[in-house]
Formats: structure tokens, C-alpha cells, sequence
């Protein structure tokens, strides 16, 4: 019987397990970090638009709250020559820095609008803006600023438990009158603008309560 002669094919051979194994894991590896990367971004995104959200609430709440009623004076007869009222944090805020520096109060009345009339918050220790003689109004101009009625904690910072008392003068000129519509506008460096609206009353004389 005559058999057929075997052939050696020199320079070819073919993979084997192990080496098979190892390119299974190197594309394995490979796999794993893209989807480590790809999960990194994600988390990333996700915590950077939570803190865009948590942001967003944060500039559109209230800061800060009225405590109390809003209070008018009048030394003369038909023009109103201060408000007064108190304001304390919102629940779940942070302190706010009430130095002239960081806050802004605007005041408009028909005599036309006031931009920034806040000269800072007053007292007579160290760590305020000034004394409380500074709070006067010349003729022509308006005059806001805050007082502290409970400041437990750093100076010139409402913080929770504090109340301040927000004083606005009026000079002579820019007085309103009877039936006259004021607002002003609490702008911290923080959250939402407090805007307060309050009309006087037909007969401005004394101690009025505006609500």
C-alpha cells in the first residue's frame, strides 16, 4: 500500500488556548476602563446638574422674611418721612452678609427710583458699618439702613435666631404723600430679591401700621 507523503508547512502555526485567553482579557481591560470613563462623565454631569439645581432653588427662594409689620412715621402732617420693619432669615437658608458691601436696597416712589440707598448695617461696636447717626436723609435722597435687634452670632450677619431692623428715611422732596405706592426691594448676595409694597394711607399723620 503506498501512502501519501505528509507535508511540513514551514512558518505558519495557529493560536493557541493561552494566547487566545490573553487576548480575551486584553479586550476585556480595554472594555472596562472605556465603561469606567463613560460612568466617571456620567457622575460628573449628574453632581454638576444637581449643584446647577441646587443653585437655581437657591437664587429663586426667599432669603430672608418680614417679621412683623411694616411701620410709617410722620412728623408732619401729609408726607411720610420713615418706615420701619423687621426681617429674620427663611428657614433653611444660609446667613447672609449684611454689609454694605454684599447688600443692596432699592426704593422706588413716584418721586422716581432710588438704586442703592442702603449705607450698611449700623451700630455701636466694632464689626459694623457705622453708627446710627448715619442713618438720615438729606434733602432729595433716600436713606436705608439696618440695625441689629438680636445679632447672637457674627457681627453683621443675619444668622438663624437674629432680626434686624430695616430703617428707610425719606429727605425733603422725595417725601410720598397720601395714596402713594412705595416699594422697596431686599437684594442679598443670595436668593431671591424681598420685594415689599406698601401704598400709604389718604391721611399720613403719626404712627401709621402699614401692614
Amino acid at each position: 500500500m503506498t501512502f501519501g507523503k505528509f507535508v511540513r508547512r514551514n512558518g505558519k502555526r495557529g493560536l493557541t488556548g493561552i494566547e487566545t485567553a490573553i487576548i480575551l482579557v486584553a479586550f476585556v481591560i480595554v472594555a472596562a476602563s472605556f465603561a469606567f470613563a463613560v460612568l466617571n462623565v456620567g457622575f460628573q454631569s449628574t453632581q454638576k446638574a444637581q449643584e446647577v439645581m441646587r443653585g437655581g432653588m437657591e437664587q429663586a427662594s426667599s432669603a430672608m422674611e418680614i417679621d412683623g409689620g411694616v411701620i410709617g412715621y410722620a412728623s408732619q402732617y401729609g408726607s411720610l418721612d420713615q418706615l420701619n420693619f423687621t426681617i429674620r432669615l427663611s428657614p433653611g437658608r444660609t446667613p447672609i452678609d449684611l454689609h454694605k458691601d454684599y447688600f443692596v436696597i432699592t426704593v422706588t416712589t413716584s418721586s422716581g427710583s432710588f438704586t442703592d440707598v442702603y449705607v450698611g448695617v449700623l451700630g455701636n461696636g466694632t464689626g459694623y458699618d457705622g453708627t446710627i447717626d448715619q442713618c438720615v436723609a438729606s434733602a432729595g435722597e433716600i436713606v436705608a439702613c439696618t440695625i441689629p435687634v438680636r445679632d447672637k452670632g457674627a457681627t453683621g450677619f443675619m444668622e438663624h435666631g437674629d432680626k434686624f431692623l430695616v430703617v428707610v428715611q425719606f429727605g425733603d422732596g422725595v417725601k410720598p404723600g397720601p395714596n402713594e405706592l412705595v416699594t422697596l426691594e431686599l437684594k442679598p448676595p443670595i436668593g431671591n430679591v424681598l420685594t415689599i409694597q406698601r401704598q400709604t394711607p389718604l391721611v399720613v399723620s403719626g404712627v401709621m401700621f402699614l401692614g
